[in-house]
């Protein structure tokens, strides 16, 4: 005689099974794609070349964003975190910081694409981001962590923002500027040198915006190469 309660273990047993099974391919995959993104790092770390660096960094992003759209965040988010005790092991805890970073980027480039951003719209969204979570914030902690001399740090940024200046018009004067121009610039330099807060934030944004530009050109150019359906959402994995 049939016994209901035993097809229900079954049942149960079954589906327990295969989600073991989902979770394990979901693992691997993440395993495997931070692993192409190690080779790229690798690269970028024993290429100290000003223009390719950044270059390597944006390529191995597009590991990651993959594993963002076909797994999500907390099976990215396991893998990263593996890479980067992986990556540690080969170049040391400092340059491993690399992986964070193209593990943030991946992922603000990922959420952009899953909620289906243009790429113009998703530069600038995740550049900000990117800009504060991954470049500002960390200097603010550092300089705590570290005890940096706070009064020495704001001086240095202000001779900085004093040195851009001078540069500007001596580029101004090489092109012929019109006169209106260099009196703006005279005019303008000791409020931005006093308040060298905004100077400084706004140039990370901007140095957080061109990199994310470069990750997201080369995400778009190298993925939609890619059919959808190897880029859909897993959702058994889950």
């Amino acid at each position: 005689m049939h016994c209901p309660d035993i097809s229900y273990g079954a049942a149960v047993s079954q589906n327990a099974l295969l989600q073991r099974r989902h979770r394990t391919h979901a693992l691997v995959e993440g395993a495997l794609l931070t692993d192409i993104a190690i080779v790229f790092l690798l690269m970028r770390a024993y290429l100290p070349v000003l223009f390719v660096r950044p270059v390597l960094l944006a390529i191995a992003t597009v590991p990651i964003v993959m594993l963002v759209q076909r797994r999500g965040f907390k099976i990215t988010i396991l893998a990263g975190i593996a890479a980067y005790i992986l990556f540690s092991a080969l170049v040391g805890p400092i340059l491993s910081f690399a992986v964070v970073n193209a593990c943030i980027a991946g992922m603000l480039v990922g959420l952009g694409r899953r909620i289906g951003l243009h790429p113009v719209v998703n530069t600038i969204f995740t550049g900000v981001i990117y800009g504060i979570v991954d470049l500002i914030i960390p200097q603010i902690v550092g300089v705590f962590v570290f005890r940096y001399p706070v009064h020495d740090l704001v001086k240095s940024a202000q001779n900085f923002v004093g040195v851009l200046f001078r540069f500007s018009r001596f580029v101004a004067t090489r092109v012929h500027a019109p006169s209106p121009m260099m009196h703006d610039l005279h005019i303008w330099e000791k409020p931005v040198q006093e308040h060298w807060q905004y100077a400084w934030f706004g140039l990370w944004v901007f140095n957080g915006i061109t990199t994310m530009y470069l990750a997201v050109l080369v995400v778009h150019v190298v993925l939609r190469r890619v059919p959808e359906y190897t880029l859909a959402h897993q959702r058994a994995s889950e």
